[in-house]
């Protein structure tokens, strides 16, 4: 299991403290590396008692011994950084070629850890073509592209880059695009709307109708936590036809293919029922638009949604990688600083330290359906495109292999 979060904070324990000088925090990495085993054994003597009030014994062995199977051994503790002499960030790397990032802090009164957080292990100095043979190996259907920006752009990378996949989530940069597009202004209020809750990811389908939310706001939510309501209300407050006016300008090479522009709480309410989806697809495109109206009346429900590939070629968001680094280098050129400063809220996955001076993400999922797309200037201020794609329409998805891969091509472009 490559992708494994283990996020704990505690207070107290037994046992004698060690000195918290710049020895201890270096330590306690020491002591969590040598518990990555087959067998992890003596875990009571190294992290803190009240972790176990979050997790028992039992499944953090589990967890650790997962590790040690997928990634080897721990040969070498590198500490990254450190916020206080009891906390910081460690690469450790794996004698099978790894390095597991790992965030750790400790508990000053005992000297044991408290808190664990492990990232994505990625291997060591994969060159980015690895990249691209990584998922052409992958089942299904899989896309890649790797661009240098700047006036005569340079593809790195490339697989079926211009083929066009179901993309989850990314649909949002769209609706990011068109707010600039449109000119609304980051100030601009929205009242949150009954009818424009959608269903998880995000929360705000449980705020109080009326509660008044700015379009940036609404688009840090969208983006950062992938909220689908917020994304649902600036779509309406936006326009959906005005989105799709849009589309040309963010770069996407097909635009018919995303109109109608569906909301999240319209897919969910096609994937709950299939009657209703079949009606929706066998329809012109003209006539989806009323079909999605009368849709709103439908109930909307988590437990109707199918945990299944099912429509991702009809019932999605299209878009392929080249268009998701089209619309990346519109961020870039347009150079919003509210548009940028909300991609770079939630980097997806761990950026090596000090590899970017910029980075900006937006990623997408759902069953059968996974993509990442990142904007990225390196130290020389080269801005480059990182796009990944990957579907299948008979089957789940292996998430974390995905998400190694793509770790990979990422810090491969922080040495470029």
């Amino acid at each position: 299991m490559k992708f494994i979060v283990l996020s704990l904070v505690l207070l107290l324990s037994r046992a004698p403290a060690f000195a918290a000088a710049a020895g201890g925090l270096e330590k306690a990495a020491a002591e969590v590396a040598a518990g990555i085993a087959g067998k992890p054994a003596g875990l009571e003597e190294t992290y803190d008692k009240s972790l176990f009030r979050h997790i028992s014994a039992e499944k953090l062995a589990e967890v650790l011994s997962g590790i040690y199977k997928a990634d080897g051994r721990v040969t070498a503790e590198l500490l990254v950084s450190s916020d206080t002499a009891f906390s910081g960030h460690f690469l450790f790397e794996t004698e099978k070629g790894y390095r597991l990032p790992a965030a750790i802090s400790v508990n000053p009164a005992t000297g044991r850890v408290d808190g664990i957080f492990f990232g994505v292990a990625y291997k060591k100095d994969v060159p980015i073509a690895e990249t691209r043979r990584a998922l052409a190996a992958l089942p299904g259907k899989t896309g890649l592209l790797v661009l240098r920006y700047g006036e005569k752009p340079e593809t790195l990378e490339a697989l079926n880059e211009n083929a066009y996949f179901a993309v989850g989530s990314a649909f949002k940069l769209y609706v990011l695009g068109a707010l600039l597009e449109n000119k609304v202004p980051w100030t601009k209020v929205f009242r949150l709307k009954e009818e424009e809750k959608s269903l998880p990811s995000g929360r705000l389908q449980e705020w109080p109708d009326g509660s008044p939310l700015t379009a940036h706001t609404l688009a840090a939510m969208m983006i950062s936590a992938s909220d689908n309501t917020a994304s649902d209300t600036l779509i309406a407050g936006v326009g959906r036809r005005n989105i799709e006016a849009a589309l040309p300008a963010l770069g996407h090479s097909s635009p018919a293919l995303l109109r109608p522009f569906l909301k999240t709480s319209e897919v969910f309410r096609l994937k709950a029922d299939s009657g209703t989806a079949l009606k929706y697809m066998n329809l012109p495109a003209d006539e989806k638009y009323g079909f999605l109206e009368d849709l709103r009346a439908a109930p909307l429900s988590a437990a109707a949604v199918r945990a299944s590939p099912f429509g991702i070629d009809k019932i999605e968001w299209p878009a392929s990688p080249a268009d998701l680094c089209r619309v990346m280098k519109y961020f870039a050129d347009k150079d919003d600083k509210a548009a940028l400063d909300i991609l770079a809220m939630n980097p997806g996955l761990q950026l090596p330290e000090g590899g970017f001076l910029y980075a900006g993400y937006k990623g997408g999922s759902e069953p059968g359906v996974l993509a990442m797309t990142w904007l990225l200037k390196n130290k020389k201020g080269e801005w480059y495109c990182l796009a990944g794609a990957w579907n299948d329409e008979k089957n789940n998805l292996e998430k974390d292999k995905f998400f190694e891969i793509m770790q990979a091509a990422v810090n491969a472009l922080s040495g470029q």
